[in-house]
C-alpha cells in the first residue's frame, strides 16, 4: 500500500506529532508512507521513518484569523498557490492508494484548495479524514453542514483517534445518522514503547512544558512565580520553539529552585521522573501523560473561543482526578495550590486506556483497501 499524508500544523506541532506517528505505524507495517507537511519545520514532531515532503511552510495567529509565513507576514497568493503546486506534484509523484487529510473537512477551511486540489491529485484513492478525540465546533452557520457534504461526497472513512471511554465525538460534532458509518474508532494515538531510561535527572521535579509555541508562555512567567511559593520544589520549566533563548531570557532572573532550558528529547523520560507535571492539554500532551503514568495539573489553552483542550482537560480531570486550572483563574498562587494538592496524590492509573491508535488505523485502512471494489 501507499499511503499518503496532507497536515499543517498551524500554532503548536500537535497534529504533524499525531500523523507523523501514523504514518510511521504503515511504515514499520511494510507500506509506503509519504507525509506532506505544511506547517513550520518541526524536527521533533517529524516522522523518523516514513518520507518527508516540506512545503513552504505557514502558521496562523493566535485567534487563527489569518495565515501567516514563516516571517510573520500575511501568507500572499504567490506563497499559496505555490504550496498547491508542490502538493499536487508530490502526491502525483507518489501515486497513492490511500490519502489521508489530516482534520480536514472538520477543519482547516482556510486551506480547502490544497486539500480539495490533493483528493483531485490522488485520481481515485481511497480517501479518509484523521480526527482528534475532540474537535471545534465551527462559530459560523452553514460551516458544519458544508463539512459534512464534503464528508459525503468524497470521503471513504474517518480515522477517530479516540476512546469513547473518555471522550466521545458526538460531545464535539454529532454527525447525521447516514454518515456515522464513515466513522472508525482507533483508540487514542500514543507513543507506548519502553522507556528504558534508568537516568535521575528531573527527579521529583516540577515539570512545565507548553509546547513548542508562544501560547504557553504566560504560563512559564506564572510558573516561575509559583516557584518563589514554593522553595521546597524544584521547578523545571522546558521551553520549545526556535527562539527559545529569548523566550528564556524573557523570563528575567530565576529564584534558586526553578531552571528553564529548551524543550529535550527525553521529555517523557522526564516526565516519568517528576513529582507534578504542569501542562497545557493538547492531544498529544495528554497522551504522554497517559503513557508516564505522570501526576499532572493541566492548565489548558482556550484562546479565543478555543473549547478542545478544556474539554479535554475536564475529561482527564473527572476520570482520573488531574488538576486543572483554567486560563482565567492563572495565578501563582492558584498554579502552586493545585500543584502542592497533586504532589500528594497516588500516581493515576491510566491502564484502561486504549493507546494503540497508530497500529489500529493501519488495520483498519489495510481492510477497507481489501473490500474496495
Amino acid at each position: 500500500m501507499r499511503i499518503a499524508f496532507l497536515v499543517t500544523h498551524l500554532l503548536g506541532t500537535g497534529h504533524l506529532a499525531r500523523t507523523a506517528q501514523i504514518a510511521d505505524a504503515f511504515t514499520a507495517a511494510g507500506h509506503e508512507a509519504l507525509v506532506i507537511s505544511g506547517g513550520m519545520p518541526a524536527p521533533l514532531a517529524a516522522p523518523k521513518m516514513s518520507i518527508l515532503q516540506q512545503v513552504e511552510p505557514i502558521r496562523s495567529d493566535i485567534a487563527f484569523s489569518a495565515l501567516l509565513d514563516g516571517s510573520g507576514k500575511i501568507a500572499g497568493d504567490t506563497l499559496l498557490a505555490g504550496r498547491i503546486d508542490a502538493i499536487t506534484t508530490g502526491i502525483h509523484t507518489f501515486a497513492p492508494d490511500v490519502l489521508v487529510t489530516e482534520l480536514f473537512p472538520f477543519g482547516r477551511r482556510k486551506l480547502a484548495p490544497e486539500f480539495e486540489a490533493a483528493i483531485a491529485a490522488a485520481r481515485g484513492a481511497m480517501i479518509f479524514s484523521s480526527i482528534r478525540d475532540i474537535l471545534q465546533a465551527p462559530r459560523k452557520a452553514g460551516r458544519k453542514a458544508e463539512a459534512e457534504a464534503r464528508l459525503a461526497r468524497q470521503y471513504h472513512g474517518i480515522l477517530f483517534h479516540g476512546d469513547t471511554a473518555l471522550v466521545d465525538l458526538d460531545e464535539s460534532w454529532s454527525l447525521p445518522t447516514d454518515l456515522r458509518s464513515l466513522v472508525k474508532e482507533t483508540g487514542y494515538i500514543a507513543d507506548c514503547k519502553n522507556q528504558n531510561d534508568d537516568g535521575v535527572d528531573g527527579q521529583g521535579d516540577i515539570l512545565v512544558a507548553a509546547g513548542g509555541g508562544s501560547v504557553g508562555d504566560a504560563l512559564f512567567r506564572i510558573s516561575v512565580e509559583a516557584a518563589r511559593l514554593m522553595p521546597g520544589f524544584r521547578w523545571r520549566l522546558l521551553v520549545g520553539g526556535a527562539d527559545h533563548e529569548a523566550r528564556i531570557a524573557a523570563l528575567g532572573a530565576l529564584p534558586p529552585n526553578t531552571l528553564a532550558e529548551r524543550v529535550r528529547p527525553d521529555f517523557r523520560a522526564l516526565l516519568t521522573r517528576c513529582r507534578v507535571a504542569v501542562l497545557q492539554c493538547g492531544y498529544n500532551t495528554a497522551m504522554d501523560v497517559a503513557v508516564t503514568g505522570a501526576r499532572a495539573v493541566f492548565c489548558p489553552f482556550e484562546g479565543i473561543g478555543e473549547t478542545e483542550q478544556l474539554h479535554r482537560a475536564r475529561a482527564m480531570a473527572d476520570r482520573y482526578r488531574c488538576g486543572l486550572v483554567r486560563e482565567g483563574d492563572l495565578t501563582a498562587q492558584s498554579l502552586a495550590t493545585a500543584v502542592d494538592t497533586a504532589s500528594q496524590t497516588i500516581r493515576p492509573d491510566y491502564s484502561a486506556l486504549r493507546l494503540d491508535g497508530a497500529s489500529r488505523s493501519v488495520r483498519i485502512v489495510e481492510t477497507a483497501l481489501k473490500a474496495a471494489p
